[in-house]
């Protein structure tokens, strides 16, 4: 009868020393989000407008993944399990897009894809993301192609490469240099919404 506390204490003791090995080897994951500054979130949209959904956004399969992607010497796929989007990254873009084409419009009712607060959009801005690149801590670059639908009907459509520099050599500045990204696409969007 003894031997069967002392099999369970022995099988506690085991339990606790695994688990806290495998605890003191993680290194903290970082996530990171394209978040609008203060600045940006203080400007409020001051007329209603048409109902603009931006989305859905497709990127392609590489940089599709919750961990951040550079390219290093040029053809060297750099996976960062350590840092993370906080949303995967078509949403993220997708939500920095709708905001940025918010503050471009004056427009309140701009939203991302999927959402179910507008319940007849007037127009819808498909986003295909040709090409996103991470070139180590140098820049990114962004392609994307788009249009804007009047439900069936194509009213506009439009190319957008542009790339931008990373500032501080580091992550944080891998999503602020996304983030301006996403800025600029916003502003040709809404350059060509009917009704501005």
């Amino acid at each position: 009868m003894a031997a069967l506390p002392i099999i369970s204490a022995a099988l506690l003791l085991f339990g606790l020393v695994t688990l806290l090995d495998g605890c003191g080897g993680s290194p903290a994951v970082r996530y990171y989000a394209l978040a609008d500054s203060e600045r940006a979130v203080a400007t409020t949209a001051a007329v209603p407008g048409p109902g603009v959904v931006i989305g859905p956004v497709s990127v392609p399969e590489r940089v599709d993944r919750p961990a951040m992607v550079r390219l290093e010497d040029g053809a060297q796929v750099a996976v960062a399990d350590g840092h993370r989007w906080a949303a995967p990254i078509k949403a993220e873009l997708a939500g920095r897009v709708a905001r940025a084409v918010m503050r471009e419009t004056g427009w309140s009712q701009v939203v991302s894809a999927p959402q179910a607060s507008l319940a007849a959009p007037r127009f819808s801005v498909p986003i295909d993301v040709t090409g996103l690149e991470t070139l180590g801590f140098e820049t990114v670059a962004l392609e994307a192609v788009w249009s804007i639908r009047d439900g069936p009907t194509m009213v506009a459509q439009g190319r957008f490469a542009a790339s931008e520099p990373i500032p501080g050599n580091d992550f944080s500045g891998v999503a602020t240099a996304h983030a301006r990204l996403a800025d600029a696409l916003a502003r040709a969007i809404a350059a060509r919404l009917p009704g501005r």
